[in-house]
């Protein structure tokens, strides 16, 4: 082999091994994203709407379904353990709860009763709430005036002898509704949470990660409607 080619071979053999190093490090690199996207909240709530946009999608698909896995993934992404979602009425625009998951069967029969006006559902005499955002709520047992028309949807001793030891505290009759509108600033439905993990108020940062759930939810939903009235 003459001087030259000994030297073109070699710097062939350098370049590659050059090329195989870059690859290892790029693969390292983004072995450790992957790591980080494992652990990070705001990575596991991207990843949760993904997995629920790609199995609310599977035929045959309808209002329930999408209801159905949508309470899934608020469970497996978000931790609540108590999850009802309502829509507005097609036949008379009034609103009600249409998905339960993790309700006593006894509560989600008394909520499916109920119905509302828009009037009724922002009034804020009958549901007193601190405001969080523009479309999220957080109605506390301190406040809860416990309507008669909604006795049967929930346990009296909800509101007995619980006392809150510290502001982030979530104890039992709390919950949160996040609002869902459609592009004309029209209500679509809500989520209605409770129970979340060890009973801690979630961070502003997890509750817009609720509500960017809730957007999307907000438009599979008018999407499904609006396709099943075109069938």
């Amino acid at each position: 082999m003459s001087h030259g080619s000994a030297l073109k071979a070699d710097t062939i053999e350098h370049k590659s091994q050059r090329l195989d190093d870059i690859k290892k490090k790029i693969e390292q690199a983004v072995k450790q994203q992957r790591m980080q996207h494992v652990t990070s909240e705001d990575s596991r709530a991207l990843d949760g709407i993904q997995q629920f946009l790609i199995s609310a999608q599977i035929p045959p698909v309808t209002v329930k379904s999408v209801m159905h896995e949508a309470a899934l993934a608020i469970y497996r992404t978000f931790m609540f353990q108590e999850i009802s979602i309502g829509l507005k009425s097609e036949s008379d625009g009034r609103y009600r709860y249409m998905e339960f998951l993790g309700l006593p069967k006894p509560i989600e029969e008394a909520l499916r009763k109920l119905s509302y006006d828009l009037d009724e559902f922002f009034n804020q005499r009958d549901y007193p709430s601190i405001w969080l955002s523009k479309v999220t709520e957080l109605c506390i047992t301190e406040e809860n005036p416990q309507l008669e028309i909604e006795k049967d949807t929930y346990d009296p001793a909800t509101f007995l002898g619980r006392v809150r030891k510290s502001p982030d505290e979530f104890i039992e009759g709390d919950y949160f509704d996040i609002s869902m509108f459609d592009m004309n600033g029209v209500l679509v439905g809500w989520i209605e949470i409770s129970k979340p993990l060890r009973n801690k108020m979630p961070s502003i940062q997890a509750i817009s990660r609720l509500e960017l759930f809730a957007s999307v939810l907000s438009v599979l939903l008018q999407k499904t409607i609006l396709e099943q009235k075109h069938e």
